[in-house]
C-alpha cells in the first residue's frame, strides 16, 4: 500500500469540522492574506484527529509529514521529557515539515483532550501546482513564522547563557 494511502485512511476528514477548521485557519498567521476560497480548498484536504490527555501527537526523531493546527485543547512541547513550551487553541506546530522532509525536533503531548488538524506537505505541494500565486503568500507567511521561531529560540538560548 502506498504511503499516501496509509495517511488518507488514518486521517479521514469529518465534515462537521470544516466550518470550525476554516475559521481557525483564517485567523492563523500562516493563512494571512490567503484568499478565503483557497483556505477552504486546503481545509477540505486536511486531516482532523482527536487525542486524549497524555497521548503523544508527534514524536521527536520521527519523519515530519506536515504541520498540525490545534483546534482545541492544550499541548506540551517536550525535549527529553522536559517541557520547553506549551501550545494552545489556534496555534500551529510542526510547521518545519511543510518546508522540508526533516525529523521532528521535539515531542508533542496532549495535556488535555485535543482536536487537531494535520496539514500535510503533500497537500501543500498539490496546491502549489494548482494555485501558485496563493501558495506563494502562504509560503511567505511560513518563512516569517519559521524566522520568528528561530529568533525566539535564539533569545531564550542567549538568556540562559548569561
Amino acid at each position: 500500500m502506498a504511503n499516501e494511502e496509509v495517511w488518507l485512511r488514518l486521517f479521514r476528514p469529518k465534515k462537521d469540522w470544516m466550518e470550525e477548521s476554516c475559521a481557525m485557519c483564517e485567523q492563523n498567521p500562516l493563512f494571512d492574506q490567503v484568499p478565503k476560497k483557497s483556505v477552504h480548498w486546503l481545509v477540505s484536504r486536511m486531516h482532523p484527529r482527536e487525542y486524549k490527555a497524555g497521548e503523544s501527537i508527534l514524536s521527536m526523531g520521527n519523519a515530519g509529514a506536515g504541520a498540525v493546527l490545534l483546534l482545541s485543547g492544550e499541548v506540551s512541547v517536550q525535549l527529553d521529557g522536559k517541557e520547553i513550551d506549551r501550545m494552545y487553541r489556534g496555534e500551529l506546530f510542526g510547521e518545519v515539515a511543510l518546508a522540508e522532509d526533516l525529523p521532528r525536533t521535539a515531542d508533542i503531548v496532549a495535556l488535555e483532550d485535543c482536536k487537531v488538524l494535520f496539514f500535510l506537505r503533500s497537500d501543500l505541494k498539490e496546491w502549489i501546482a494548482i494555485k501558485p500565486h496563493d501558495a506563494s503568500r502562504l509560503l511567505l507567511n511560513l518563512s516569517k513564522i519559521l524566522a520568528q521561531r528561530l529568533m525566539n529560540r535564539n533569545i531564550k538560548i542567549n538568556r540562559r547563557e548569561k
